[in-house]
């Protein structure tokens, strides 16, 4: 009997357990099924406004040449002067000049920096703008060089210039902020990539300019790209490049920055001319210098599946379309044969980013020239432009949109003019020297050219960098 009640009080305890347990998963489900509250504290924050930073341009100044001195060899001298136009709208601006690293006659013969002072509360850039051209006619050097007044970057492509016989080319580095600028110049040829003493740690002193000659760093190059990167302040960095053929000039540029790393590039207004010429002056000592080419560099570690399309500006012949592989780390340039004269968008594509350029030479009654074409990103719909006085200037508009863009383009004094800009096409408009508001251009590259009988040269038109942007805080 004992027994029995005790079995029954043990089966009691266990039916109670399994009981409070099931109660008890019940009231959790039950918790974790309930809808929580919406109650919540936010953290304390607080909205931050810069003071928007001011725009600043800096124009790469005049032409150099290295000294011909064998104790001098890498010493720059400065020749000649250069002719700028610059201006901002809605903004006020002032220039100074920047310490030159070269031999000069005169104080005008220095890079040049500009500042555009925002306006207190302004939510867009002011559009602001400046370009610069020189003619250099001497025994050693002789073309037309123009260039864009361009923004300090730390992080920037040079797809131009040469170190074989007769090429000279040297990589311009201007630092318009109050620190220095220490400098790292990555350089790609058709070999691979190039390691060379020298080519890191580069000092640019505040508000000064660094000259460094590329045969030093990369003798006989064919197609050299250099990546140039900065830690503490920012430069423009700038490519010039003259060709000496025999005693005779062939020309020089100044190159400006293309395009970083991208599956798409589009280059705006590439100009060919006298191209029955240049075939017929090929010589055993610069077979093919002269042609139309494509520069290529596949920066990352794979090779690039590339296709290029060559498409006349309105009014010009139909261009053409070239497929080829580039290996990757190395450079390679493409020709773009079976073109006539005329103007054309082209347009690189690849399954991998690349960087990319276009180089074309002229050949005139008595001298020769050639241009570096480059990339640059689409602008917004309102842009100022600055066209150097040279002779023949056109603006150059590519349009790889789906519909034609109609661009209103207003002279800082006289009529504005209208241009229609085809669907996947392009198309030109010859301006006089001056500052030029654009309306309408969304999406477009554009470019400048100015060039005669036997001088050309062009630079790509660049949006201006974003403000200071308001920002929200959280204290500790």
């Amino acid at each position: 009997m004992a027994d029995r009640r005790a079995l029954a009080q043990g089966s009691a305890r266990v039916i109670g357990g399994v009981v409070g347990v099931g109660i008890a998963a019940v009231v959790i489900a039950g918790a974790t099924l309930l809808p929580l509250s919406g109650f919540a504290i936010d953290a304390p924050s607080q909205t931050v406004r810069p003071v928007p930073a001011d725009q600043q341009r800096v124009c790469p100044g005049p032409l150099l040449a290295l000294a011909a001195d064998a104790g001098q060899a890498t010493r720059p001298s400065a020749i000649g002067a250069f002719s700028t136009v610059y201006g901002a709208s809605g903004a006020d601006t002032t220039s100074r000049t920047l310490k030159p690293d070269a031999d000069t006659t005169s104080s005008d013969q220095a890079p040049v920096a500009l500042t555009a002072t925002t306006p207190q509360g302004a939510t867009t850039p002011p559009l602001f703008a400046g370009a610069q051209v020189q003619n250099a006619q001497t025994d050693d050097l002789a073309g037309l060089a123009a260039a864009a007044c361009a923004e300090p970057s730390a992080d920037s492509w040079l797809v131009a210039g040469a170190t074989t016989l007769g090429q000279t080319s040297i990589v311009l580095l201007a630092n318009p902020t109050s620190v220095e600028a220490t400098v790292n110049l990555d350089i790609y040829t058709e070999t691979g990539h190039v390691s060379a003493p020298g080519a890191t740690g580069i000092v640019v002193p505040a508000g000064a300019q660094k000259v460094v000659p590329l045969a030093g760093l990369a003798p006989s190059a064919t197609a050299p790209v250099v990546h140039v990167t900065t830690t503490g302040g920012q430069v423009i960095a700038t490519m010039q490049q003259s060709f000496e053929q025999g005693i005779q000039p062939r020309g020089v540029e100044l190159a400006g920055a293309t395009g970083s790393p991208d599956r798409v590039q589009t280059i705006a207004g590439v100009t060919i001319a006298s191209l029955a010429a240049i075939t017929a002056a090929q010589s055993a000592e610069s077979v093919g210098v002269d042609f139309p080419t494509v520069r290529l560099l596949v920066p990352g570690d794979h090779d690039a599946k590339v296709t290029i399309g060559a498409v006349g500006e309105a009014g010009t012949n139909a261009g053409n379309s070239y497929a080829q592989t580039v290996k990757a780390g190395n450079v390679a340039e493409i020709p773009l044969d079976n073109l006539k004269d005329g103007n054309f968008t082209v347009t690189v594509r690849s399954d991998v980013p690349v960087v990319a350029a276009v180089r074309t030479s002229v050949i005139g009654t008595k001298t020769r020239d050639f241009s570096w074409f480059v990339s640059a990103p689409t602008i917004g719909d309102s842009q100022l432009v600055a066209v150097p006085p040279g002779p023949k200037p056109l603006l150059h508009f590519a349009n790889a949109g789906a519909s034609d863009a109609k661009v209103t383009i207003q002279p800082s004094t006289g009529k504005a003019t209208s241009l229609t800009v085809p669907a996947e096409g392009g198309a030109n408009v010859a301006v006089p020297s001056g500052r030029y508001t654009l309306t309408g251009a969304h999406g477009l590259e554009v470019s400048v050219s100015v060039g005669g009988d036997g001088q050309a040269s062009s630079f790509a038109v660049s949006p201006a960098g974003p403000l200071a942007a308001p920002i929200e805080v959280y204290p500790h």
